[in-house]
């Protein structure tokens, strides 16, 4: 009975392990989409925007809510950006839209 009970724990624990890394790539892949999603939006609004449906889920993550969290402000501040461009304030905004497009791609490996 003894032998049962270690037997059970022992294979538990290793199914533990086995599922952990499992989550731990999911994790690593997400945030990798993200960083691609980014490197390749090239300030285009409407792939920014799909990008942030990566961060809306990268925030679920415990792990990686702060990080969801503080990249989604910035993405806001871009697009609140791009949104003073279309509406002609131009020259300010320039250099503050550029400055926040800067960090993003610096924050995501580029």
């Amino acid at each position: 009975m003894l032998k049962k009970i270690v037997l059970v724990a022992l294979l538990a624990s290793g199914l533990t392990a086995c599922a952990q890394p499992q989550t731990q790539k999911e994790d690593t892949r997400l945030k990798e989409a993200y960083s691609a999603c980014i490197n390749t939006a090239e300030g285009s609004p409407e792939k920014i925007e799909a990008c942030q449906s990566v961060l809306n889920v990268l925030r679920e993550d415990k792990a990686h809510e702060q990080f969801a969290t503080q990249e989604t402000v910035r993405v806001a501040d871009y697009q609140a950006c791009i949104m003073a461009r279309k509406t002609g304030n131009n020259q300010d905004v320039t250099k503050n839209c550029d400055k926040i497009w800067q960090e993003i791609r610096s924050n995501n490996g580029k």
